[in-house]
């Protein structure tokens, strides 16, 4: 395997990490929020506050495996630049597209999204807890 092989298929897996990543963390996060929604008002065997560490936990670890994805994701594609010209072209056609010219769709799953999940939740704690 060549070194253009090799760091393309890595940058294309760190990608790829971050959308089933994201897939999953969204679908947990989602019945979290269901979870709270329907005990609001109800005495539990869980307490909220549990269920609410929980989300902004989940939140923060998301989003730092995100971060450490994305650093490995964006080294292997500044490697992959150096040895194909053709990422080059690639990179201004993106640079003509507002959203692709953040470097790629995926950074809005890298940042936005866990913090605002985790946002969300400290609401709810700060909320819980006042």
């Amino acid at each position: 395997m060549d070194d253009k092989e090799f760091y393309y298929d890595l940058s294309k897996f760190e990608v790829n990490m971050i959308a089933t990543r994201s897939n999953f963390l969204l679908v947990f996060q989602s019945m979290l929020f269901a979870a709270i929604a329907s005990i609001a008002d109800k005495t539990t065997y869980i307490p909220q506050w549990l269920l609410l560490g929980l989300g902004l936990l989940s939140s923060v670890v998301w989003l730092y495996l995100n971060l450490l994805t994305n650093t490995v994701s964006k080294a292997a594609f500044a490697k992959l630049n150096n040895l194909d010209d053709r990422i080059n072209d690639v990179m201004e056609n993106r640079k003509k597209n507002f959203l692709l010219s953040f470097g790629s769709v995926s950074w809005l799953m890298v940042y936005p999204f866990p913090l605002l999940t985790g946002i969300v939740w400290t609401v709810l704690l700060w909320c819980y807890f006042a």
